[in-house]
């Protein structure tokens, strides 16, 4: 048997050493790839969009996160991520109006995957100088850059979008959990409201504020909604009997088109 063995390997070993004669070296270098780590792998290219409405008046500037990957070796040295705008149909974001430009020189040591990491966390600056932004959102729709370390990876990893505004803008999360949970039927009037008194209790109502309490439908936590359905409820009793005092009819949101008064502000759930 052993004999046996002894023949077989002495059989195939010069087709192994051809075979390993054959076989490239893998160089990291310039072969790596690069691709956007999206939040919700489900939906490529997640829409994030942002309203400097929650900030205070005299902030102009604030930072937006986002994270990347890299597939191939990790390398002992840091690699610079470079990135480029794509084209929109209207309202593109302007570099240096809406957004601090990629290559500024203050950001070169910020679009960086660090030495020995294959994943980073990076930032977007949106700026408010545009007065603009109160009335529109500019979009900036980006994509990875092939450059001297990485070269984009797959192609549905490889484009970010941002929408910016000044605008209050319904958040994503407010959808039909959000509905029925706490919030009842969107509306911009009953939005400022909520924000407005949420923010005497150091208490930010954006995007986060609902995902954090519905955006995963299967564990909702429904004594925490029901404590915000009251007291957004409560608070609206209280300006409501305040408007009363001074005169003024309830919250109600702008009459639509055809409508001689809006919709009232409450929050009752919607079915």
């Amino acid at each position: 048997m052993k004999n046996i063995i002894l023949y077989l390997s002495l059989l195939f070993l010069p087709a192994l050493i051809a075979c390993e004669d054959d076989i490239d070296v893998y160089n990291a270098v310039g072969n790596d790839r690069l691709n956007f780590y999206y939040e919700n792998q489900y939906e490529p290219d997640t829409l994030v969009t942002y309203t400097f409405v929650y900030l205070p008046e005299e902030q102009m500037r604030d930072t937006l996160w986002f994270e990347l990957a890299t597939s191939g070796f990790l390398t002992d040295y840091p690699r610079t991520i470079s990135f480029e705008q794509m084209p929109v149909d209207s309202n593109a974001a302007v570099v240096g109006t809406h957004y601090v430009a990629f290559d500024d020189p203050a950001m070169q040591d910020v679009y960086v995957v660090p030495a020995n990491a294959n994943r980073v966390r990076v930032p977007l600056i949106v700026l408010k100088d545009d007065p603009e932004l109160e009335e529109k959102e500019f979009t900036l729709r980006i994509r990875i850059k092939e450059n001297e370390y990485f070269k984009p990876g797959d192609p549905e990893n490889q484009v970010r979008t941002f929408r910016i505004t000044n605008m209050l803008v319904q958040p994503t999360h407010w959808d039909m959990y959000a509905e029925v949970y706490f919030a009842g039927t969107y509306g911009p009037v009953k939005y400022r409201f909520m924000i407005d008194v949420a923010a005497e209790i150091g208490v930010t109502v954006d995007d986060d504020f609902f995902f954090n309490l519905t955006g995963d439908p299967y564990s909702v936590d429904m004594g925490l909604t029901d404590y915000w359905r009251g007291f957004f409820t409560t608070a609206l009793e209280e300006e409501n009997a305040a408007r009363a005092a001074r005169g003024e009819g309830p919250l109600r949101e702008a009459p639509e088109p055809g409508e001689s008064e809006g919709a009232l502000v409450s929050f009752d759930r919607p079915f």
